[in-house]
């Protein structure tokens, strides 16, 4: 289980994407991100994980309304455990308002994601979500044709896994709950669903 810790949101002076173009120049192909995700952290905050093959001193998120992501938040959670190829890392963006849609983008990536923060309480809305129970069979970084020994039924070439019929759909449906343990939470960074 991981614990979160509240991060204070700055304001940046500049435009961050120079900023972001900054701390670019330090990165190194170990602490690029890989399966981004997201977690709603009630209606005004995001939770926002990814893994690196190296620990990072200090994992930050830019972020914004707009595509010139002027807020900025970090925290110092970046953890691994002993059979993992990878470290966890997690920043909480807090102090946003619900039912926005912000863009935001994890230290070191090259790319500019987005998501729809949650809509307040007892709003009324109908949403849909889809709800995923098991992502599917794994291998060492993630969706794999093959499977260990004993397990049965491994994925064909050319069949869908659980992210590619997710992607298929994404506009049929407002987000994802992800339902299992840590062990199993991944949601890769092709399934950024820009409608959340």
């Amino acid at each position: 289980m991981f614990i979160y810790r509240a991060a204070t949101v700055v304001a940046l002076a500049g435009t961050a994407l120079a900023l972001v173009a900054n701390k670019r120049d330090s990165c190194t192909e170990d602490i690029e991100p890989a399966q981004v995700r997201l977690a709603y952290y009630g209606d005004r905050g995001m939770s926002v994980s990814w893994n690196t093959n190296s620990k990072l001193a200090k994992p930050t998120v830019y972020f914004g309304t707009t595509m010139q992501l002027r807020g900025v938040t970090s925290s110092d959670t970046s953890i691994t455990y002993p059979t993992s190829s990878t470290y966890n890392n997690h920043v909480t963006i807090t102090g946003l308002q619900p039912n926005t849609r912000y863009h935001y983008q994890p230290i070191c990536s090259d790319r500019i994601y987005s998501f729809t923060t949650a809509r307040s309480v007892g709003d009324g809305d109908d949403f849909k979500f889809a709800m995923v129970g098991d992502m599917g069979t794994f291998g060492p970084d993630g969706l794999s044709t093959t499977v260990g020994k004993g397990a049965a039924n491994p994925l064909k070439p050319g069949e869908a896994t659980s992210i590619d019929s997710l992607h298929s759909l994404k506009e049929s449906f407002d987000f994802v709950w992800h339902g299992v343990s840590e062990s199993h939470n991944i949601i890769f960074h092709r399934l950024t669903i820009h409608s959340w």
